[in-house]
């Protein structure tokens, strides 16, 4: 279904694929032409945006953020906006969210955008694209329930507010700069300025894992983006992510994001 233009729209056109209603959430699989464009607008509802294919770019309030493939993102009702297709267009799963129900979760009250890297949510994203590409009897309940867990992921995240400050948010910047290497509690504590036992306990209490596990849900992230947007080999993309081989990959992929490689570069791909 081809939307109609709203008043914000400069240019191109959007399409709607699939729409389910989930308890108080909506969710939606849409594609963008190459051409749409938006000028300076607000929504009356918040969403947990997944990009699935293309790309764009946008600013939302005072931030500047870059769409591509894999990215889960969390954009807050009544915030001022607007967007640009990239050369091939966009296509995305949004999951729409009344706006009075985040007034019921601790920590999002003032949460305007949040881009979810190295978290659960890509995770779950892919899980409710497969229940909106699939579905049955039990898929509006199960999409409900995710989108409550991406919610609480989102929580999770912004609930953390040093996480970009002091010490912890050095080394939460350096783990991102160091994603494709090998790094050691050494290196850390130095980059920190704080010993190693205070690093590895001050650590897991802020950010709820170890440096570790921090570091491997990183790589994770990347390569998952590596799935949506590229051809590349999964072998190729296990080697480039640091895995010994596609097998403990495979292993390693399937917890965090909950499926493997494969299945979740064809939901993702459509």
């Amino acid at each position: 279904m081809i939307l109609p233009r709203s008043e914000s729209d400069i240019g191109g056109s959007a399409c709607v694929h699939a729409r389910a209603d989930a308890g108080a959430f909506c969710v939606t699989h849409k594609s963008y032409t190459h051409d749409f464009e938006q000028s300076w607008h607000e929504h009356p509802v918040a969403s947990i945006d997944f990009v699935l294919g293309g790309g764009g770019d946008g600013t939302y309030g005072a931030r500047d953020v870059q769409s591509s493939p894999g990215l889960v993102g969390f954009f807050r009702d009544g915030m001022r906006h607007r967007f640009r297709s990239g050369a091939t267009g966009i296509r995305t799963m949004h999951v729409v969210i009344p706006s009075g129900l985040l007034n019921e979760i601790s920590g999002l009250r003032d949460t305007g955008v949040e881009e979810l890297e190295h978290t659960r949510a890509v995770g779950l994203a892919s899980r409710v694209l497969a229940e909106l590409t699939r579905p049955d009897r039990s898929s509006g309940l199960a999409m409900e329930s995710l989108a409550y867990e991406l919610l609480d992921e989102v929580a999770g995240v912004v609930g953390r507010p040093v996480r970009r400050a002091g010490w912890i948010g050095v080394v939460r910047d350096f783990l991102h700069e160091v994603h494709d290497q090998s790094v050691s509690l050494d290196e850390l504590a130095e980059v920190a300025g704080v010993s190693r036992g205070h690093l590895a306990r001050g650590f897991r209490g802020v950010m709820g894992m170890t440096t570790g596990e921090y570091h491997r849900r990183i790589r994770i992230s990347r390569a998952a983006r590596a799935l949506a947007h590229s051809d590349t080999p999964i072998a190729r993309i296990a080697c480039g992510a640091g895995f010994v081989d596609q097998a403990h990959f495979t292993r390693a992929f399937g917890d965090h994001i909950g499926q493997t490689p494969g299945l979740f570069r064809a939901g993702i791909r459509g």
